[in-house]
């Protein structure tokens, strides 16, 4: 059975009378990666601020190894926080930035050396100890600030958005490193970001938050495959979207919908309760077999992924359609090209209207 590590209770919270946060809830395990990932604006800042002690809920509790926090400072929470912006000690060397939380706790001085090394070897900084912030680079200097919070075994790790500031490729490379970090210590994290690709390539599980609240907690698997609205399938990955209407149910679980671009077929246990819907599906959810779902129109541009290559196709009726295929043809595509493709039933997603 998993360990429960933290439990965040009916958390809400108001600025100046404006809600922010409304009736948060969810636990999260012992080694959970465990991701908040939301629009800019929606609450998910604030809500690892409460779950620091930075911040103080208007309503609910803070639940840490079942001892209530609530109330307690951030000091006396064993919480590690990593922030947006590093916060590093100018004046001070790596290796001193990363002791400084020890030193404060008084620890002896043989037990920092070892530490503050063990961190070093982990976060691959050795070579920089003895160097000060300025002087490393943005990629580094967000390793520092993750050794300094681990050094001081927390029970629980929280990052803010602490991949924000890097360049493109510096995201990946430190994406890499925090997928290993997290292995290699077998630390619970809660990791807030916008940023989608990130939480889908290093969370074992996501809180989705939308306007102040969360509307789907699942692993990145169950929330692309069965997202529970179309915000979150929105949200989540690129998604293809019609407006039909439900016209006759068939053979149990299929379903026959009328849309613009002619009848389509979806099979699904999902009762709905108005016959007016969105019919949704990703690139990857089409095949060749064009007997029924089947789409026409005209390839408006393409992007060449290497393994994939995705199509932006215009149908006449002004629908634009992204769909993924194997790019082994990829000479033969042009652009006006006809295209025909079929949704595949299974993998089609409704959402009513």
């Amino acid at each position: 059975m998993e360990k429960e590590i933290l439990s965040v209770e009916n958390i809400e919270k108001k600025f100046n009378g404006r809600e922010v946060l409304k009736n948060i809830n969810f636990i999260v395990y012992e080694n959970d990666f465990f991701f908040i990932l939301g629009p800019s604006g929606c609450g998910k800042t604030t809500l690892l601020r409460i779950i620091a002690g930075f911040t103080q809920p208007d309503r609910g509790r803070i639940i840490l190894n079942k001892r209530d926090i609530t109330n307690l400072p951030p000091n006396k929470r064993n919480i590690g926080f990593v922030f947006q912006n590093y916060a590093l000690w100018p004046h001070m060397r790596v290796k001193e930035n990363i002791a400084f939380g020890l030193e404060i706790k008084k620890f002896s001085y043989d037990f920092i050396e070892k530490r503050v090394n063990e961190m070093l070897e982990m976060t691959k900084l050795k070579d920089v100890a003895n160097l000060y912030p300025s002087q490393i680079s943005g990629g580094q200097q967000q390793r520092v600030a993750l050794a300094r919070a681990l050094v001081v075994d927390p029970q629980i790790l929280l990052l803010d958005e602490p991949l924000s500031n890097l360049d493109a490729k510096l995201r990946d490379e430190m994406r890499n490193e925090l997928k290993r970090i997290h292995s290699q210590t077998k630390k619970t994290m809660i990791y807030v970001t916008h940023d989608q690709k990130e939480a889908m390539t290093l969370a074992t599980n996501i809180a989705i938050m939308r306007e102040k609240e969360i509307v789907q907690i699942g692993t990145p698997y169950e929330i692309y495959t069965n997202p529970k609205n179309l915000f979150v399938a929105s949200f989540i990955g690129d998604i293809n979207i019609l407006e039909g209407k439900v016209v006759e149910k068939i053979e149990g679980d299929k379903l026959k919908i009328e849309t613009e671009e002619g009848i389509m077929i979806a099979k699904t246990n999902k009762s709905l309760n108005s016959k007016n819907i969105y019919l949704c599906f990703r690139p990857e959810s089409i095949t060749e077999d064009t007997s029924i779902n089947t789409i026409k129109g005209q390839l408006k541009d393409y992007e060449f992924l290497g393994d994939t290559l995705k199509l932006a196709i215009l149908t006449e009726k002004e629908n634009l359609f992204k769909i993924s295929i194997n790019p082994e043809n990829f000479e033969k595509f042009k652009k006006g090209k006809n295209i025909i493709f079929s949704i595949i039933k299974e993998k089609i997603l409704l959402f009513e209207k």
